[in-house]
């Protein structure tokens, strides 16, 4: 397919904000799986090393995240509307996307996947971890075919170099995100052709590195983590025992086996990560929907984001990899799902977006409360649910 239409660029642009997306997930589940403490079988040396890798792994989900943003702008520059839909894990390959997309804690058999995704074209592919891993293997757009980001990127900036560019760029510039969210995370505005090619470029260094200099890259990153792995003793054992794909249900696009979580209690943490993990795709959404916020309201939702993200869905998620999966206790144990039960959508009127984000946050600091009296650390990030929603409601105005 060649992407030389405006429609084909959105459709492509959607792609890619789903890609980012799911990859970033998976990133996070895989750093969120890694044992702590030293009751966990880890020595001095090896806890040490094993919070290098969780930190060059969180390091690279703070990229994709930025990533994402950027595909953000890209969208918005040519018209089209922000992308944080996706379908729930786990997807085989070639159902929706090329690759697999499968929530598996650290482990080589996460690693090779990390790999082949940031795979740059040309590069040989690295030896799968072994038998025992199932690899996955005019009018209307054309259908999009890819089998690399790094090819569906070609793709996408393919697009922006060929459509004419006095046409393309009708997206307002406010709209976009243009400001840094930490030291570690800044985004590109987008105005015209020469700021959209950067953008792309600048994606796909980080991605995969420059030919014939991969290192730094996301790429490079993941070889370095196989190997280190690789280099430990027979054995040894990283992360917790997570199981692979957790969920609290079964969804119509994701049909295929996952692990249902059957403890009560775990099920409840679960939901609850899900309900907060949406509502940080509401604010992405409200944040990149422009609908005339004020620069305090966006600054407000974008410090609110950091902390939802850092403060409330980390530790949660991290709670989640020590909670039994199974009724009796036995067996592995759970991870945050990321599930979405419903589509993600925002008020078109932006007066309502307020309450209906603040109504999602006041019943999750509730079920965080109420989940403390038996999980202690929970009824803390009861406590800053509540500090986020009344920072917000201090600058919703007379909304709420």
């Amino acid at each position: 397919m060649t992407v030389d239409t405006r429609e084909e660029l959105i459709d492509a642009l959607v792609e890619a904000s789903e890609v980012e997306h799911g990859v970033l997930l998976q990133y996070l589940f895989a750093a969120y799986s890694l044992k702590k403490r030293a009751d966990e079988g880890l020595g001095p040396a090896q806890q040490e090393r094993v919070r290098r890798w969780a930190g060059a792994l969180l390091a690279v989900a703070r990229q994709e995240m930025a990533h994402l943003g950027c595909v953000c702008n890209l969208m918005s520059a040519i018209g089209g509307a922000p992308r944080l839909g996706r379908p729930n894990f786990p997807q085989p390959a070639h159902r929706y996307y090329p690759f697999d997309f499968r929530l598996r804690p650290y482990g080589d058999e996460a690693l090779y996947q990390f790999v082949c995704f940031e795979l740059p074209e040309g590069e040989p592919a690295p030896a799968p971890p072994g038998p025992a891993f199932a690899a996955a293997a005019g009018v209307v757009p054309d259908p999009l075919t890819y089998v690399f980001l790094g090819e569906l990127y070609a793709k996408i900036r393919h697009g922006f170099e060929v459509i004419d560019e006095r046409r393309l760029f009708i997206g307002p510039r406010f709209a976009q995100d243009t400001d840094d969210w930490s030291n570690r995370l800044s985004l590109r505005l987008v105005t015209d052709r020469r700021t959209a090619l950067a953008a792309i470029d600048a994606i796909v260094l980080e991605g995969e590195g420059a030919p014939g200099s991969r290192t730094p890259s996301h790429y490079t990153t993941f070889l370095a983590l196989r190997s280190a792995l690789g280099a430990e003793p027979e054995g040894f054992a990283p992360a917790r025992p997570v199981v692979w794909d957790p969920r609290t249900r079964s969804h119509p696009d994701a049909p295929d086996a996952g692990t249902l979580i059957a403890h009560p209690r775990t099920v409840r943490v679960a939901e609850l990560a899900n309900s907060v993990y949406v509502s940080v795709l509401m604010m992405l959404l409200q944040y990149y929907s422009f609908g005339g916020e004020s620069p305090a309201q966006r600054d407000a939702l974008r410090l609110a984001l950091r902390n939802l993200m850092s403060a409330v869905f980390r530790p949660l998620a991290e709670v989640l990899t020590e909670l039994p999966v199974a009724r009796d206790g036995a067996g592995g144990t759970a991870g945050a799902p990321f599930e979405i039960y419903t589509e993600v959508q925002i008020a078109t009127q932006p007066a309502n977006r307020w309450p209906i984000l603040l109504e999602r946050l006041d019943a999750a600091a509730a079920a965080a409360s109420e989940l403390g009296a038996e999980l202690p650390r929970l009824a803390f990030l009861g406590q800053n649910l509540r500090w986020l929603g009344r920072n917000l409601r201090g600058v919703a105005g007379g909304t709420v």
